[in-house]
């Protein structure tokens, strides 16, 4: 055989080989958010969890890629399977129950059992920040680094079911970390600010688009110091902590969407997020 056929089957071999999937974490509960990582394949792969696509970023090593999706709160099955195609074998997340704590709150009466023109206001917020948090969807990464979880003691946890004074009950679909009054409030990674609001529960938000899926959204704000388009980079203040809306005091509520539902932002920010530099 000449160096020359050695060399060319050797180019041949490694343009057949199958792509490999791995998932993180290979144990998740409803809420989470899982990791896929495709490497050895020289395209964007195409593949699919709970019958939907992933979307598909390039990664920082040679000839790899990741995605996020997440385990619905919702969710029946055991075990979810992540097939990519042309791999031999699919990644396996298996699905362990989690029982969310309770908690009662005292707020306001009005806050608590609003009127029923607040609570068209409270229908029209959940479409304004639902349809920004959308608006990730099929756009390339704006980022080029892992999440960054922002400061503060966690006080309040995500999946939390809450009952407020008139025995009205729902589920805490973020994270509330203490922050003092004022505190600047950073964003979590690059994107772009696709709403700025002021919202009858949220108080003042920011929510930024980060492309691939991924959108994160922080509540109670006291001041807002970005606009709607504005590209801001990791870590750039977006405004400053308050107690607006539905609170009990000052803190920051952060939440974090990627395809398939809003997820638990402190086990999403623990995720090894390896985007290719620009």
């Amino acid at each position: 055989m000449t160096a020359a056929l050695g060399a060319l089957l050797t180019l041949s071999s490694a343009a057949i080989a199958d792509p490999k999937v791995s998932v993180t974490p290979k144990l998740a509960r409803p809420g989470d958010a899982v990791l896929v990582t495709v490497t050895g394949s020289k395209e964007p792969p195409k593949g699919e969890a709970l019958g939907s696509q992933l979307q598909f970023w390039k990664a920082k090593a040679k000839d790899s890629y990741q995605a996020v999706f997440a385990v619905p709160l919702d969710v029946s099955p055991k075990a979810i399977t992540v097939t990519v195609e042309n791999a031999k074998l699919p990644g396996t997340v298996k699905v362990s129950p989690v029982t969310f704590p309770e908690a009662k709150v005292v707020v306001e009466e009005e806050m608590a059992n609003p009127p029923k023109a607040e609570r068209d206001r409270i229908d029209a917020d959940n479409k304004a920040i639902l349809d920004a948090l959308a608006t990730a969807k099929g756009e390339p990464p704006q980022f080029t680094r892992s999440f960054q979880r922002p400061s503060g003691a966690i006080s309040s946890t995500f999946g939390e079911w809450r009952t407020f004074n008139d025995g009205h009950r729902s589920q805490h679909l973020g994270l509330d970390l203490a922050a003092k009054e004022g505190a600047k409030i950073k964003a979590v990674n690059a994107g772009t600010v696709a709403l700025v609001h002021d919202g009858f529960l949220t108080g003042n938000l920011v929510v930024i688009s980060h492309g691939a899926g991924l959108a994160s959204a922080y509540y109670h704000l006291s001041k807002t110091s970005v606009a709607v388009g504005d590209k801001v980079v990791q870590g750039a203040e977006i405004g400053l902590a308050g107690k607006t809306g539905r609170t009990t005091g000052a803190h920051l509520h952060v939440s974090v969407r990627v395809p398939g539902g809003f997820v638990d932002p402190a086990r999403f920010f623990a995720l090894k997020l390896l985007p290719a530099t620009k």
